[in-house]
């Protein structure tokens, strides 16, 4: 429908604060308002994000708005509220009750770079490679193809506010120019200048000269790594404060060796290192042969209270410094931040430390909070400097909070699917009822995944899947399996033939037998299958499983908790195991964290080393339900062993050897070794 009603539509947003990419949906050039429509209604009606969805006109083909959520979100229509859960936008839910596609596109507009401005510079007709350079030249967005161009001629053709002619050029039709009238149509920018946004708090003032060093920020000239900034009482901001006041007058590289040695322990390597990271932040400099001295910005910055003008000058000087607290809207740890960091703003690596410097030093000016390891929220002081920093955004690809760079993480092999690939088959297998031999095969592949020998047999008087623990002695166990595909998500009580399952049990020598299908329904299916000991599993608990083992791998003795279920089965079986080893994880992450934090911060009194008792007195204060004294043992144990040698026990202390991230690939290199079988 391309009515242009008197709904009114939505205001561009800053040209900078929009995103490059133009998110597409399955469905054809023509299709896509239809199929988004769809996908939205969905939402709304309050199915499963899981639940795959009849494409219109695509011939059968299905799609799940799980798939979809993260390449909507940019455009302004969902919002993640979790892992794998979504709600609509007001915007979203305006546009399905008007059915107005023009108040869509003043959507897409607001939110995404050369829409309207396309429509704009498209009023006297232009082919699609004219508008490409145009975007570049004029808009600076630099596309290497038609990708992106063909995407937005796309969603306003479906609109019918666009025409594509025998000439190949495009032009607005009558209505394309209705709503050419009704959008904003933006000057682009290098940099973005956040307008005020209502906050519960404002910022303090920065100095003139702060203020001045905020004008004339050059975002691509910045740097990725601040380096070495020493604590004092555990705060980098005062170390900063305190050095800016200890070199006002100029003073020699002996007697700062002396301060620093005095006012935080530092031995002269490691004043070297933090002059040097003074020096790239701007607050020191060079002024004689053996003389150093604050800058004029670093005294104005050490005139007021608070700390806050030193994080508006690291920001002029150091890339994703601000851009932190609006990555902070996405994202809530450490990892994933440094995720965003490099593929969305330029940072050379996925630098944890470096992110984990950054946030320090915000949360020591009030500015986000860690509500529990590792993870962090903005608060209304953050979003109030926010609003006055100039940013850049590199790359304003859409990030998946999860997604990580594949030369230091996939340790899976070359052909192996991961766990969204098998979940995603699994789901729309077990619909397929005019195919079971696809479900059965989906079920074989997901019992491959979780380390089960799985094979799929099949066929007249076999079971669908035999799956083996091949473990020794005793430890060993078998499963048949009966997969049982249905188009209307539940298996009936018909269906299942618990006679013919425990023939094949016998027949195959199994342990365990069960039934696998999209759902089994009704009371009476349960008890017999609880009566004959065959459990019964869901492909809802079956995708839970999948991502659990996925984020903390069970090992198989563990899985058999589960799999000796009668009746049905759920995953919650195996849930606090799960938790134990994420929680294993999380503090294993923390320990080796705060040890290099000791390291760096090395004072008299430690020499850079903590006890076991030592972790649990810093540790026992950052949660409710902290770790113990020998869950951090264990973890001590681990990394000082002879395969990790993270760290190295003297006595009762604990100091590190290396950098975390060399840690990190160490393992990952272990893991590669053991998926080729030594042979890389």
């Amino acid at each position: 429908m391309n009515s242009i009603a008197g709904i009114a539509y939505e205001p561009a947003r800053p040209w900078s604060n929009r995103s490059f990419s133009m998110p597409v949906v399955p469905g054809g050039n023509s299709g896509q308002i239809k199929v988004l429509r769809c996908l939205l209604s969905s939402l709304r009606s309050g199915e499963h994000v899981d639940e795959p969805l009849q494409i219109p006109d695509g011939g059968g083909a299905s799609v799940t708005f799980s798939s979809m959520g993260q390449r909507l979100q940019p455009a302004g229509l969902v919002t993640r509220t979790g892992k794998n859960s979504w709600l609509l936008t007001q915007q979203a839910e305006a546009w399905l009750d008007s059915e107005d596609d023009g108040y869509l596109m003043s959507i897409l507009h607001a939110n995404i770079r050369f829409m309207g401005e396309l429509l704009h510079e498209a009023r006297d007709g232009m082919t699609q490679s004219d508008l490409l350079s145009l975007a570049s030249k004029k808009y600076g967005c630099s596309w290497d193809s038609l990708d992106q161009i063909r995407r937005r001629t796309a969603w306003l053709r479906a609109g019918d506010f666009l025409d594509l002619d025998f000439r190949h050029q495009v032009t607005p039709t009558n209505a394309g120019l209705k709503l050419l009238d009704k959008l904003e149509i933006a000057q682009p920018g290098a940099t973005r200048k956040r307008e005020s946004v209502p906050v519960a708090v404002i910022a303090p003032p920065p100095t003139a000269l702060v203020q001045s060093a905020l004008a004339s920020i050059d975002p691509k000239q910045r740097k990725a790594k601040i380096g070495y900034i020493p604590r004092s009482e555990g705060n980098a901001l005062h170390s900063l404060r305190k050095f800016s006041i200890a070199l006002k007058d100029g003073v020699t590289r002996e007697e700062i060796d002396r301060f620093a040695s005095a006012e935080f322990g530092l031995r002269p390597s490691s004043t070297a290192s933090a002059l040097s990271a003074f020096k790239s932040a701007g607050l020191v400099e060079q002024v004689g042969f053996n003389e150093y001295k604050s800058t004029d910005l670093a005294a104005s910055c050490a005139e007021g209270d608070s700390n806050i003008d030193f994080l508006r000058v690291l920001h002029t000087r150091f890339r994703f410094f601000g851009e932190v607290l609006e990555a902070l809207e996405e994202v809530d740890t450490p990892r994933d931040l440094a995720v965003i960091g490099k593929l969305r703003y330029g940072m050379p690596r996925e630098d944890i430390a470096e992110v984990r410097t950054r946030l320090q030093m915000m949360r020591e000016c009030g500015l986000i909070e860690e509500v529990s390891w590792g993870h962090y929220r903005l608060l209304d002081l953050g979003r109030a400097l926010l609003a006055e920093l100039p940013c850049e955004m590199l790359n304003d690809e859409s990030v998946e909070p999860e997604s990580l760079t594949p030369d230091e993480t996939d340790t899976r092999g070359t052909d192996a699917p991961d766990y969204s690939e098998i979940a995603a088959e699994l789901i729309a297998a077990s619909r397929a009822s005019a195919a079971p031999e696809r479900f059965e095969a989906a079920v074989a592949q997901a019992f491959g995944y979780l380390g089960f020998d799985a094979q799929l047999l099949g066929g007249s008087g076999q079971t669908d899947v035999l799956v083996a623990a091949n473990l020794a002695g005793d430890k060993r166990f078998t499963v048949i399996i009966d997969a049982k595909s249905s188009a209307s998500g539940k298996v009936g009580e018909q269906q299942i033939n618990f006679d013919t399952l425990k023939e094949h049990k016998a027949a195959n020598s199994a342990d365990f037998a069960l039934a696998v299908g999209p759902s089994f329904p009704g009371q009476r299916l349960i008890a017999r299958a609880e009566a004959h000991g065959i459990g019964l599993f869901g492909v809802e608990e079956f995708v839970k499983l999948l991502q659990m083992h996925s984020e903390a791998p069970f090992t198989l003795t563990e899985l058999m908790d589960l799999l000796k279920t009668s009746g049905t089965m759920t995953s919650a079986i195996v849930e606090r195991k799960w938790a134990a080893e994420i929680r294993a994880f999380r503090l294993c992450e923390r320990v080796l964290h705060q040890l290099a934090t000791e390291a760096a911060n090395v004072d008299a009194f430690t020499t850079g080393a903590l006890s076991a008792h030592d972790l649990y007195l810093i540790l026992r204060t950052e949660s409710a339900d902290p770790p113990s004294p020998p869950e951090i043992e264990s973890v001590l144990s681990l990394l000082s062993s002879e395969l990790v040698h993270a760290v190295q026990k003297n006595g009762s202390q604990y100091f590190i050897l290396e950098d975390p991230q060399t840690t990190a690939r160490r393992l990952r290199r272990l893991a590669a070794s053991i998926i080729s079988g030594g042979s890389r």
